[in-house]
């Protein structure tokens, strides 16, 4: 029999949880690559990348895959296999939020998303779309606990995974956990993108 693994402190977000989550997830995402492509302005990014967080964790509550350390150290969503595709009717539903967020960038923001998206896997799978943690709190294992919730899941279902690494660095530690690199998403302008590609696994 497998041993489950120590995912305690860990838990599902629920919508109260959304201001301080999206805090946590701006915060571990100040210095992300392709956030400062699509947030290019250093002065305001502070203040709209927690209102970035609030739409797409409000997008992400209702698969119920949306997962927090107690004390908001980490937090990570993610959507199960067939809902990764983020539809244009929620763009449109959430158009006030994304407005404010991007401003007049909107557009080049959508086109960018749409080059990421042509080379999302079509396999059923599930996506990882965001996982960070607090800066001041990296390198004691929060995120490594959200990481090995989810997984479990995963593997329970029998299902491959699937993120976007912004980071070269981040690799090795996303190849800790099983996902290996499938290749390289060029932005133009921009960042460069590592596709990872997790087998499933019981």
């Amino acid at each position: 029999m497998a041993t489950k693994t120590n995912t305690a402190g860990v838990r599902a977000a629920v919508t109260t949880d959304s201001a301080a989550l999206s805090q946590t997830l701006a915060q571990a995402f100040h210095d992300d690559p392709m956030m400062c492509h699509l947030l290019s302005d250093p002065a305001t990014r502070p203040v709209v990348m927690p209102r970035l967080f609030r739409v797409l964790f409000k997008l992400s509550l209702p698969y119920g895959a949306c997962d927090v350390t107690d004390g908001y150290e980490a937090a990570s969503l993610w959507r199960p296999p067939g809902q990764w595709h983020v539809h244009w009717w929620q763009y449109i539903t959430n158009g006030p939020q994304l407005l404010r967020v991007f401003g007049a960038g909107v557009g080049r923001v959508m086109a960018t998303m749409d080059v990421v998206e042509r080379q999302h896997p079509k396999e059923p799978h599930w996506y990882l779309q965001v996982i960070g943690t607090d800066p001041e709190q990296q390198g004691k294992g929060f995120a490594g606990k959200l990481m090995r919730r989810r997984l479990e899941v995963v593997d329970a279902e029998n299902m491959p995974a699937y993120l976007e690494s912004s980071k070269e660095t981040n690799i090795p530690i996303y190849r800790n956990f099983g996902f290996e690199v499938t290749g390289e998403i060029k932005i133009a302008d921009g960042p460069t993108l590592w596709p990872m590609w997790r087998p499933a696994r019981r």
